[in-house]
């Protein structure tokens, strides 16, 4: 790809088949795991979370900086009116971006040393430097993987306070669950480096998870004491 703007225009072209293909596959594994006739059909996702390790690069200064931010948050190159027809926004649009040293102003930039990463609400961009011991991959989507999970257990759970209904969850997963899971993620570990640390909280703040745990450990409580 020759510019970050063919990145964006492919990524939410990609969109429509990857969240079909994603609804399909869960529905295939609640069907192997759940009793006979207990499986459901799954919804489609609603979003898609990217991540992105830049290696090698060719910015210099604050470009840097831009690039990450483009890479965590591209919506703001292209036009997507039409889900099924995503075009560029136009020539010129990305080298303003980098001549104005861009930042979206809900994604949040972390580093722990040389190395630097962005975190925005659908999207993760992150350069190592191989002089430090920076984040790898496998550790970036293993703390997306329990955020997107606990995002969504509290959401359903909202979302059926919200309908009028009382949640109801199996003992394992009561509001105790979610009160050890809230304490787990924003409580540093001893061991847990700088880089891990700062990205975890630019996680989290840019995801609001934590409230929206508590409010779900809230309302499993009422209903669940």
């Amino acid at each position: 790809m020759d510019s970050l703007t063919d990145l964006a225009v492919w990524r939410y072209r990609s969109y429509l088949a990857d969240r079909a293909w994603t609804g399909q596959r869960i529905t295939h594994l609640l069907e192997q795991h759940c009793a006979a006739g207990q499986g459901e059909t799954s919804p489609d996702p609603e979003y898609v979370l990217s991540v992105y390790e830049l290696r090698e690069h060719a910015w210099s200064g604050a470009g840097l900086d831009t690039a990450l931010q483009l890479l965590a948050t591209p919506s703001v190159l292209v036009n997507r009116q039409d889900p099924t027809n995503i075009v560029p926004l136009g020539v010129g649009v990305e080298d303003a971006k980098f001549r104005d040293g861009w930042a979206h102003p809900e994604a949040l930039a972390f580093d722990g040393g040389a190395s630097r990463g962005v975190a925005g609400w659908s999207g993760i961009s992150y350069h190592p430097q191989s002089d430090e011991r920076a984040l790898t991959m496998s550790q970036i989507v293993a703390l997306e993987l329990d955020v997107q999970a606990l995002w969504a257990l509290s959401s359903h759970i909202l979302y059926m306070v919200e309908d009028g209904q009382d949640p109801v969850m199996p003992p394992t997963y009561s509001w105790r669950f979610l009160r050890g899971a809230h304490i787990r993620l924003t409580t540093a570990r001893p061991t847990e480096t700088a880089q891990h640390r700062v990205m975890r909280e630019a996680i989290l703040a840019t995801s609001e998870l934590p409230d929206r745990l508590r409010a779900a450990q809230d309302a499993l409580r009422e209903s669940n004491p």
